[in-house]
């Protein structure tokens, strides 16, 4: 590995419409895309390096199931990170975290055929995939939302939870920070949520895929709570946000109750394949000898979002968060010329994000993703300003 300490350029434009980007070939190339969750920045050089060699071997054989040099690097990172302590036992790899949402949802079926979930809507899309792919009935929260000048808060509503859970309610569905908003949640607010676990018998299914990537608080895993939160938390990690490898997949769920653990492998038994080597080796690498570029990275996503936030703020009737976490900015459009066609209008003006519609919200909300070049923000401003012009009656 390279011994000197290299100044990222995360400025850089690369081209990636060549190489089966799923974010640079959704739409046509007229369109600036800035949707899915993936930043377009090169990986550390450690990570480029290290998967390069093993490429060049040229055997590409089957990995271990466990690999006990990413295992303990898992470890690692945990105690170092939030002082939380695992064993090895605990962890469970797996292909991706959205297979990780619907192997808990076959554990609550195998329990109760008649069983259901709640998460807290804008929700992450696949938390409403998981009704069609498992025949698991989802049950969407609002979050709260106020508004102060052009801001948007969210929080959680926990009447209303109390309101919609049910006698049949398997699981909760955590995401922290939370996809869109860029919420952390506070000590306060997951306490809450026990208390609430608690009483109903629930799973917390914890999504913290975003843990690293905060900028206004601290991060604190779901299952650090208490010894009560350990036990019915299973909680789901990945280095693919974080250190920009979403196209190697791969993650980790943390279960630390070994009877819900063995519950959650038998789940996963002839239905879920190993990770594969490419991401068991990226995530190690990533552990390892990421850390710089993450330093470097954090303060150039800050100025994105400081950028950003201020430029679409002078917009009038545009409301839209300041992110505490997540590369992610959500934005609403209802008081303004797009009103309820947000998505299409700046689509027609050449710029390409989420849909609010995918995230159970109507279609004057869109994501953004400023884990970009700053001249892609730019643009991205440049496209806005022009779509709300075009929608001008």
């Amino acid at each position: 590995m390279s011994n000197f300490k290299k100044i990222y350029d995360f400025d850089e434009v690369i081209n990636r419409r060549n190489n089966n980007s799923d974010k640079w070939t959704a739409y046509p190339k007229d369109v600036l895309p800035m949707w899915i969750a993936d930043m377009d920045f090169q990986a550390a050089d450690e990570i480029i390096e290290g998967l390069t060699a093993m490429s060049q071997k040229g055997v590409y054989g089957y990995g271990k199931a466990r690999p006990d040099r990413l295992l303990e690097a898992v470890i690692y990172r945990l105690q170092r990170l939030y002082g939380w302590t695992v064993s090895k036992e605990s962890i469970v790899l797996l292909p991706s975290l959205v297979t990780g949402f619907n192997v808990a949802a076959n554990v609550a079926l195998r329990r109760n055929s008649n069983a259901n979930y709640l998460f807290s809507t804008p929700a992450y899309p696949p938390f409403f995939a998981i009704e069609s792919n498992i025949g698991m009935k989802g049950i969407a929260v609002p979050l709260r939302e106020t508004v102060e000048g052009n801001r948007l808060y969210y929080d959680i509503d926990f009447e209303l939870m109390e309101e919609m859970v049910t006698a049949d309610s398997a699981i909760l569905m955590l995401c922290n920070p939370q996809n869109p908003s860029g919420r952390i949640f506070t000590r306060e607010e997951l306490k809450a949520i026990e208390a609430f676990a608690l009483k109903h018998d629930l799973i917390v299914l914890s999504d913290e895929i975003h843990a690293e990537l905060n900028w206004e608080g601290e991060h604190i895993p779901y299952a650090t709570l208490s010894d009560s939160a350990k036990e019915h938390a299973i909680t789901l990690i990945s280095a693919s946000k974080t250190f920009n490898l979403p196209g190697l997949s791969g993650g980790f769920a943390i279960i630390e109750n070994a009877a819900l653990r063995a519950e959650y492998e038998k789940a996963m038994m002839g239905f879920v394949p190993r990770m594969n080597v490419y991401a068991i080796k990226g995530a190690e690498l990533a552990f390892d000898y990421g850390d710089e570029w993450l330093a470097q990275l954090k303060p150039y996503l800050i100025a994105n979002r400081d950028y950003i936030v201020t430029e679409l703020s002078k917009i009038e009737g545009l409301k839209l968060v300041n992110p505490e976490a997540t590369f992610l900015l959500w934005l609403d459009f209802g008081d303004t010329s797009l009103g309820n066609n947000a998505h299409k209008a700046l689509l027609n003006a050449g710029l390409g994000l989420n849909d609010g519609r995918a995230f159970g919200v109507t279609g004057n909300y869109v994501r953004l993703n400023f884990g970009a070049p700053r001249v892609y923000l730019e643009k991205a401003v440049k496209l806005i300003e022009l779509a709300l012009e075009e929608a001008k009656p």
